[in-house]
Parts: structure tokens; C-alpha cells; sequence
């Protein structure tokens, strides 16, 4: 990609795009539940969340979101009026076209925002995904591998919201496992000094959804065009037990 163009062409759109509303937010980690739920009870053959690994993991929620939950009423506001499709590890620019082959682990792309100035191929809910276990540490994994990469601008750069989806085992929690790791000076000022996990949705009623948390952080990029550094983002802390 010509970084120039990349530039031209995004002066006609705005930056940064509008937030997500928490909403969509909550009906979306209903969905994760639901898919989650079903690879607990009815899993595919030769599947087992217990011990499979992120890819199958990924693979199977990506399945189970595009293919069944959105053309379904079994979550109720999860559907192709506010989502237009869910794609898995799309390639996609960082902020500055310096690296124009991202693989976000999922993309919830949003349907009916052009009318906002949005560019389409970067306005989306951004899901990286990551396991937390034995295996995969909290701080080099999650933090180092996962949120650090929302603040640097690779995925999300255009949006003031991103989502993290951990694959937990153990007796791992946001609150004994997430808040040490973010508040740690080794870390803290490199994930954009993020203020402490909180939960979401505790004024929106929605059945049988489970503890959303979030963070905010400060990001370390410029916006192409010299329109100022980019805002804050607000991520979103999607936590699913797969012992």
C-alpha cells in the first residue's frame, strides 16, 4: 500500500469514528456467551473446549457468530441490522499504512454508519483473542501480545472502542489476574496507563448476560493527515471459562 494514498484518501473520512454504543457492546458479549455455552453442551465432533487450542477456539466462535447467531433470534439484538458480518482475521492497515496486512483475530463489521463518515474497512468491533492459562501469562501474552496492540494503532486505530476475548483455565480472574498485570510498573505506562477494570452494563437490563469489564488507555500514535493524536480508547474485557 502507497502510504501517500493511504493518507489522501483519508481525509474525507472523520476520526475518530463514533463510539460503539454499549449496547451493541453487551448484546455482543451475549453472543460470545451463547457461542461459548454451546461448545460447553453441544460441540462438534472431535471438539473439546477443555483442551483445545486459540486458533480451534477462534475458529469455532467465528463459525458459530457468522453462521448461526446472527441469522438466528438466539440472542436477542444480535442480528444483521447492526452487524453486517464477522470475519475472521481480516487483513487490515494500521493507522498509517506502514503495515497494511493486520490480522485481527475477529472483526465485527457495523452496518448503517457510512452516513457518519466512517471508513467502512476500519469501523468494526475489534476482537483480539488470547488464551490465559498455565501456558499463557497474563502480562506477556494478553497484555504484551493483546492490548498493547490497540495501543500502538495497529487494530481499532480509527475507533474509541476495541474488545478482548480471553480463553481462561484455572481459577483465573479479571479482578486477581487482569488488575495486578495492568497496574504493574513494568507495563502500566506501555498499555497506556489504563485506568482499573470496571464492570459494564450494571443500569442496561439484558438476560443471561454475564460480567463485561472495562479499561481505558491512552494511545501512542499520531492520526494520519496531522489531524493530533489519537483519543483514548475504551477496551472491553470479554472473560469465558474453558476448563
Amino acid at each position: 500500500m502507497n502510504a501517500t494514498g493511504f493518507f489522501t484518501e483519508s481525509r474525507q473520512h472523520r476520526l475518530p469514528h463514533p463510539a460503539v454504543s454499549v449496547r451493541i457492546i453487551l448484546t455482543t458479549h451475549a453472543a460470545l456467551l451463547k457461542a461459548f455455552e454451546l461448545l460447553r453442551t453441544d460441540p462438534p465432533n472431535g471438539f473439546n473446549l477443555a483442551t483445545a487450542k486459540e486458533d480451534e477456539i477462534t475458529r469455532q466462535l467465528h463459525g458459530l457468530l457468522e453462521d448461526r447467531l446472527l441469522a438466528t433470534k438466539e440472542v436477542e439484538g444480535f442480528n444483521r441490522r447492526r452487524i453486517k458480518n464477522v470475519v475472521r482475521a481480516p487483513e487490515i492497515s494500521n493507522y498509517d499504512g506502514t503495515h497494511p496486512a493486520k490480522k485481527p483475530d475477529l472483526v465485527l463489521f457495523l452496518l448503517n454508519r457510512e452516513h457518519l463518515s466512517t471508513r467502512s474497512s476500519q469501523d468494526g468491533i475489534f476482537a483480539e483473542c488470547k488464551p490465559v492459562d498455565n501456558d499463557h501469562s497474563i502480562g506477556a501474552h494478553y497484555c504484551d501480545r493483546g492490548i498493547v496492540r490497540f495501543i500502538q494503532g495497529d487494530y481499532a486505530w480509527a475507533m474509541q472502542d476495541g474488545m478482548l476475548i480471553a480463553y481462561v483455565r484455572g481459577d483465573r480472574t479479571i479482578g486477581k489476574t487482569l488488575t495486578p498485570a495492568l497496574i504493574a510498573n513494568t507495563r502500566h505506562e506501555a498499555l497506556g496507563s489504563p485506568t482499573p477494570p470496571i464492570a459494564v452494563g450494571s443500569s442496561i437490563t439484558l438476560q443471561g448476560i454475564g460480567s463485561l469489564h472495562s479499561t481505558t488507555h491512552k494511545r501512542s500514535f499520531d492520526w494520519p493527515d496531522g489531524q493530533g493524536q489519537a483519543c483514548k480508547i475504551l477496551l472491553y474485557h470479554s472473560w469465558h471459562f474453558c476448563s
